[in-house]
């Protein structure tokens, strides 16, 4: 008898990393689809958490935290990259958490020289033009002003205007310049909320937009009767 319930234990507690590990995968899966993310960035984002959690990578920290880290870096490598605020939005796990697990997980699968070394987690993806179809649909802007609003960062980028900036500061401050150039003004607390920076981040690349601004914009947009530049604001208003 007391070697049947012996057994009994060793077999549950045998299973309980197993419910653990299903229970991390459907809430990997949830969050997923939450940000209507493909199936290849979940697949790839449980396999990060499995094998954190068999290598015992971050003993200690919260499980949610975990997860967030790992789909944060899924992310990157399946080429739908997400700032560290839409992460810490989604999963409500605090920015310095997060970036305490990614740096564990960095260190430990590699990730850094990955990255130089082969195309898992390129660059490009994280740019700002690759960020303005999310942005400008949750703006709700219609598709002309994303074209146009690309089209403005690709010249600002050929000029080197705003280079010094964060990839999603010049995609947040190319939606309100472009927004203002072409007569469909979105506030600065809009743009903010989407993009996850500060109205005064929006501001500065406004303004060094402002100041290149026939540099900018196409003479066909004003031919058109698209774009007008006194449309554009000195001071981005509120």
């Amino acid at each position: 008898m007391a070697r049947e319930l012996q057994r009994a234990a060793s077999r549950a507690q045998s299973s309980r990393p197993e419910r653990d590990l299903l229970a991390a995968f459907r809430d990997i899966s949830s969050w997923c689809n939450q940000f209507s993310l493909p199936k290849t960035t979940s697949n790839i984002a449980k396999q990060l958490y499995k094998r954190s959690d068999e290598e015992k990578l971050l003993r200690g920290k919260p499980l949610d935290a975990v997860i967030a880290a790992c789909i944060f870096i899924a992310c990157r490598q399946a080429h739908v990259p997400r700032t560290f605020r839409e992460i810490c939005n989604l999963t409500h796990v605090s920015k310095k958490t997060l970036g305490q697990c990614y740096k564990a997980l960095e260190q430990a699968f590699n990730l850094a020289s990955q990255a130089s070394a082969t195309v898992a987690i390129p660059a490009p993806s994280s740019g700002p033009e690759n960020m303005l179809a999310r942005y400008c649909n949750h703006l709700d802007l219609p598709p002309d002003v994303q074209s146009i609003c690309a089209d403005i960062i690709i010249e600002a980028q050929r000029h080197g205007i705003a280079d010094e900036r964060s990839p999603v500061s010049i995609a947040g401050g190319a939606i309100y310049f472009t927004c203002q150039l072409l007569g469909k003004p979105k506030s600065l607390r809009d743009i903010s909320a989407v993009a996850g920076v500060s109205e005064d981040t929006i501001k500065l690349v406004y303004r060094l937009y402002y100041n290149d601004k026939e540099k900018l914009t196409k003479k066909e947009w004003i031919e058109d009767g698209k774009a007008d530049l006194s449309r554009l604001p000195f001071e981005a208003p509120r």
